[in-house]
């Protein structure tokens, strides 16, 4: 038992007395963390051993997710806390569309007071409404072909509107179809119609202009935009042309002395015969190039010539929708006479325009004080043929 003893000390004394060395001169592993206030509170250095490390990291990890609710608390509130924070009060004119797109970054409202109100309206594809604007029609516009709209030529401030009897999926009076028409006078005035059919419509005749204390009163309620008139900026010069009247002169007669390079496009009656021969487009501008000729015995004296943008099959009573496109300048600047059996070239600056396949451009030859009158049509097709100049 004695010897067994000893045996033991002599053993394990030594490995005893170096894991006691081991422990004394070993200092402890400091972990220095600064942490920042996360949560509008600040925390001072923290010093741990080893023992202590993982209530440190613990701290950490429950202010961060603290942090990270926070904000995205912060972020689901989306525009309404952006709103909030700026205290500026906007009335959001379509929230259900707003909505839908809200995942999208850098979404601005559109405010009610930024909103233009539309007018219903009722028509019928056998009864005419007209509409009366408190000055000329200078443009307007339909979203679909279910409606017929036209200017008179000698009334140019009543729109005439009708439904389109070939659209027979909108004329029924339980379709549900809807479409809209805008309309732009030259005082200003933007006049928005949302169009329904109705087969007994309930207003034929409408004046736009005793319309306004309504306009007023109802745009007030809703708190929308109320202003009669908007200001429409173009890129043109102060008297209209996109470009100064010399410009305009020197490129007709360029194009004046240009080679034919259009044929059969045009019309021939009473031995008077209009051609197209050239169309060319420079700087927003199209330049139509005519030959016109007398092969008769009787002078031909030109009165003018009327260029209009109109449907390819349009219907016998009304078009469905007419624009004229007035000439910028003209080559030779003052008609000349055609005498017999002689001809000339003419050319016509024009508004830059571009045709879908339904639409032509009718152009009409008007004889001065007497009745050689020629008509016809330059289709979307030959417009592509254009030639820079």
């Amino acid at each position: 038992m004695i010897r067994f003893i000893l045996l033991y000390f002599i053993a394990f004394t030594p490995l005893t007395v170096s894991a006691q060395r081991s422990r004394s001169t070993t200092r402890p592993v400091k972990l220095t963390m600064p942490l920042k206030p996360l949560v509008g509170k600040s925390f001072q250095t923290v010093a741990t051993t080893q023992k202590s490390n993982y209530h440190a990291l613990a701290l950490l990890t429950t202010t961060l997710s603290k942090s990270a609710v926070s904000s995205t608390a912060q972020r689901s509130t989306g525009p309404k806390s952006a709103v909030t924070a700026l205290e500026t009060p906007v009335r959001i004119a379509n929230p259900e569309l707003v909505d839908r797109v809200r995942a999208k970054p850098y979404l601005l409202p559109i405010d009610r007071s930024a909103v233009k109100g539309s007018y219903p309206l009722g028509i019928s594809d056998r009864k005419t409404t007209h509409i009366i604007f408190p000055a000329k029609i200078k443009e307007f516009d339909a979203g679909t072909d279910y409606v017929l709209a036209q200017v008179p030529e000698t009334v140019t401030n009543v729109l005439r509107v009708k439904a389109n009897p070939n659209a027979k999926v909108f004329c029924q009076s339980d379709s549900g179809k809807e479409t809209n028409m805008t309309v732009i006078t030259e005082d200003g005035g933007f006049f928005s119609f949302l169009i329904r059919y109705q087969e007994e419509p309930e207003i034929l005749n409408i004046n736009m202009a005793n319309n306004v204390t309504a306009d007023d009163y109802t745009s007030r309620s809703l708190g929308i935009n109320r202003s009669a008139a908007i200001t429409f900026v173009q890129s043109t010069t102060a008297n209209g042309m996109p470009m100064p009247e010399s410009d305009l002169q020197n490129h007709c007669e360029r194009v004046n002395d240009r080679k034919p390079f259009v044929r059969n496009i045009g019309a021939s009656s009473m031995r008077i015969t209009s051609m197209v021969t050239g169309i060319y487009v420079a700087d927003k501008v199209l330049y139509l190039q005519f030959n016109l000729r007398n092969d008769s015995h009787i002078d031909y004296e030109a009165d003018f010539m009327k260029f209009y943008v109109r449907d390819k099959e349009k219907l016998k009573r009304m078009a469905a929708q007419e624009i004229e496109l007035k000439p910028y300048s003209r080559y030779p600047s003052e008609p000349k006479l055609l005498r017999a059996k002689t001809e000339q070239t003419l050319v016509y600056a024009l508004p830059l325009t571009t045709l879908t396949e339904d639409k032509v451009i009718d152009v009409e030859l008007y004889e001065k004080n007497g009745g050689r009158h020629l008509r016809y049509q330059i289709e979307a097709d030959v417009l592509l043929l254009a030639k820079p100049l």
